[in-house]
């Protein structure tokens, strides 16, 4: 399963819509279009993700990792700083669960026997107010490992 499924099927499993988004518009633009069509809370992660390929000692391919960018959101109930503050905060708190989900589905494609950097990089920014239609969430990065079919 590649990067972007595997995202968008964590995503779903927690109750975030994750959507994959053109890097070259504006992302403001996008997230006000494309809040208005998603479920919420949703997450926006860029299509022009740059996944790396390494060799172990013996000649083998590793699994790929893949740094990525989400910027997960939903509207505060109103546009009080100290509703925006907890609104982000639940964010961070859902994008800590996604994170857990994304670990125990990248298992199956680990060709190692090291469980522990299926994901490595993990953190989130908190943004309460974040474009002109004041969002409130996170942005959240993280590196993640993917499978290798044709080895």
């Amino acid at each position: 399963m590649a990067v972007i499924q595997i995202i968008k099927a964590t995503a779903e499993e927690v109750g975030i819509t994750a959507t994959v988004t053109n890097s070259d518009a504006k992302l403001q633009v996008q997230l006000n279009r494309l809040k208005d069509e998603a479920n919420d809370p949703m997450a926006l992660i860029t299509w022009d993700l740059t996944t790396t390929l390494t060799f172990d000692v013996n000649g083998f391919l590793q699994n790929p990792t893949t740094p990525v960018t989400m910027l997960l959101m939903s509207k505060a109930s109103s546009t009080e700083k100290e509703d925006m503050e907890a609104k982000a905060e639940e964010m961070g708190d859902l994008f800590t669960a996604f994170i857990q989900s994304l670990r125990n589905n990248l298992v199956q494609y680990n060709r190692h026997f090291d469980n522990a950097n299926l994901i490595t990089g993990m953190g989130y920014q908190l943004v309460p107010a974040y474009g002109l239609g004041k969002h409130s969430g996170v942005i959240g990065r993280f590196t993640m490992i993917s499978g290798l079919d044709n080895c």
